[in-house]
């Protein structure tokens, strides 16, 4: 559960009490949104990024169809982030975190330009990023790049 009152145990929400939910109702669309993220927007995000910047052939026809469920994707979460400050609560909550991290690389990487067709998902990366401690992808990634086979 989301909420647990024991701090030793369970999700990081609830064993540190920041960005979780604080009754059923948040608790239900906390999973909501996660569960959707991660079966959706960050699942066809990470597979079309890689497809398209990382692999030195990818079948233009394969990059097309994953490029369609993305934009699917992208526009439930534009058309709800036009009505929400935030994903699941008026608040930043996991939801948010988790989210936001394959929208936050860099346009030539992910080959979607948010900021012109997609202004509620900007906004609120944006408002994302003034978040006290808020680090890019890169800057929290170990390690090198990985190669881009996109010129």
């Amino acid at each position: 559960m989301l909420c647990s009152t024991r701090n030793d145990e369970g999700p990081l929400a609830a064993r540190y009490e920041k960005f979780g939910a604080t009754n059923d109702a948040e608790t239900y669309e906390l999973l909501r949104w996660l569960f959707w993220d991660n079966q959706k927007l960050s699942g066809g995000m990470a597979t079309y990024r890689f497809l398209r910047t990382f692999t030195p052939k990818s079948d233009p026809a394969v990059l097309a169809w994953h490029l369609a469920r993305v934009k699917d994707f992208l526009g439930i979460l534009e058309q709800h982030l036009g009505v929400s400050t935030f994903v699941a609560c008026e608040r930043l909550t996991i939801a948010d975190i988790s989210m936001c991290a394959y929208l936050s690389y860099p346009m030539d990487e992910t080959g979607i330009d948010l900021a012109a067709s997609y202004p509620n998902i900007a906004a609120w990366l944006d408002r994302l990023a003034r978040v006290p401690g808020w680090k890019s992808p890169y800057e929290l990634l170990p390690g090198k790049r990985l190669q881009k086979w996109l010129a």
